[in-house]
């Protein structure tokens, strides 16, 4: 099959599709990821084809407007300015992924491309399969969506599901109605999300069961998968597994430092997070690896037991590190529990507050929502993740997630859905 990926965001959005296209080009896929023209070097890197989208996610995050939101801290600001960029791009942006997906058969994509690409495939009559790595947005008797988890029995659970997605319609409905219309398609009176869903479209969650167990309530097109992973030869064969000579060395020179990083998540207000830092410095004789990842700053400390780099390889430094501290995506809460490591996120926006809780619930860690963040609830937290409940909990959920198959699980279904 020839296959087209399209995701559009940061780096965590992109990372578990290089598993997803490894896993189908091993199986004898042809396959293509689109995404912003910043990744093309990461992905071709994995000798996986790739096709740019118009834009620079990195830059749209460092830009003036998009680092006094980040700053701001508010999550509904942030949402609104990633969708007012998607509509004063939507000209260029709608023809790059027209020229991606006619150079393909077999459409996989994730939530934020639905508006483009959905039009795009039902106009080149092609089948779409839609692929989340956050908690599900399928409507469940059994749990209320994250953000609105303030009671817990069957009609509220659903509505809740409800509320998101005309939430999400509102945002996008002008946007994907008028390109519908440029199209030649009749214009959509319901949610997206509901119209798509009545065609039994498949809808993979390739996140953990061991995390979120599936709805027994679900029709059959919707799955929980288990995470994407790279496999460890995969990686060799890539020269993954590498770290610079620098870090190795420091690593190897004192105990196992807590890492901290945020990835293409972003950090607007680095002043808080620089005196913080300084904090667990002054305070305690815990080494940090800390990885500025897209964020800008220019007022960290420098102290013996403080590294400071843009990126590290997940699968090889983890392992040697004591604690995570993140944003709470799923990819990077993944990498985190594959190492056995209690986590603290640190959520800012979408699907991170639903992780943090959930990592709570189990005892996996400690959740703190930016706007609560402080040098003295960071100490607390290093303190109490280390405690024996967690530790075991952490050996035990991180064990069950080794051994899924996400990616088996994900390409099996994915291959029986488009050859059927």
């Amino acid at each position: 099959m020839n296959i087209g990926i399209y995701t559009y965001g940061t780096r965590g959005d992109l990372q578990p599709y290089i598993a997803l296209a490894l896993g189908l080009i091993k199986k004898g896929h042809q396959v293509t990821i689109s995404a912003t023209e910043d990744f093309k070097d990461y992905v071709e890197g994995f000798n996986i084809r790739f096709r740019g989208l118009y834009g620079n996610a990195e830059m749209m995050m460092n830009s003036s407007e998009g680092r006094a939101i980040l700053k701001s801290e508010n999550p509904i600001k942030l949402m609104k300015f990633y969708f007012q960029v998607l509509h004063e791009t939507r000209v260029p942006l709608r023809e790059s992924y027209y020229n991606a997906i006619s150079n393909v058969d077999y459409i996989i994509a994730n939530a934020m491309t639905l508006p483009i690409v959905s039009a795009i495939a039902e106009q080149q009559h092609k089948k779409v399969a839609l692929t989340y790595f956050m908690p599900p947005v399928v409507p469940t008797q059994e749990f209320p969506l994250g953000d609105f988890d303030f009671l817990n029995f069957p009609w509220y659970n659903k509505l809740t599901y409800k509320i998101a997605q005309s939430f999400f319609w509102k945002f996008v409905k002008q946007d994907t109605n008028e390109y519908r219309q440029e199209l030649g398609l009749p214009i959509l009176t319901e949610n997206l999300i509901t119209y798509l869903d009545k065609q039994n479209i498949l809808d993979l969650y390739c996140i953990s069961p061991s995390l979120i167990p599936q709805p027994k309530d679900w029709d059959e097109h919707h799955k929980i998968t288990g995470f994407l992973t790279v496999s460890e030869q995969q990686r060799k064969n890539q020269g993954l597994d590498s770290t610079p000579d620098n870090l190795e060395k420091w690593l190897s020179d004192g105990n196992a430092p807590i890492y901290m990083g945020f990835g293409s998540n972003g950090i607007g207000n680095t002043e808080k997070f620089a005196h913080i830092i300084s904090e667990i410095l002054e305070k305690t004789n815990e080494r940090i690896l800390f990885c500025t990842g897209w964020s800008l700053f220019n007022n960290l400390p420098q102290h013996k037991n403080l590294f400071i780099i843009k990126y590290v390889n997940h699968e090889t430094v983890l392992p040697k590190c004591k604690i995570g501290i993140f944003h709470g995506g799923a990819g990077t809460l993944a990498a985190m529990l594959r190492s056995f490591l209690p986590v603290i996120i640190i959520s800012f926006y979408t699907d991170q507050p639903t992780w943090g809780k959930i990592i709570e619930r189990k005892k996996l860690g400690v959740h703190i929502p930016i706007k609560k963040l402080s040098a003295t609830k960071i100490l607390s937290a290093i303190q109490s993740v280390q405690s024996e409940e967690i530790k075991n909990n952490v050996k035990s959920i991180s064990t069950a997630i080794i051994n899924e198959n996400g990616l088996n699980n994900a390409i099996n279904e994915l291959e029986t859905y488009f050859l059927t």
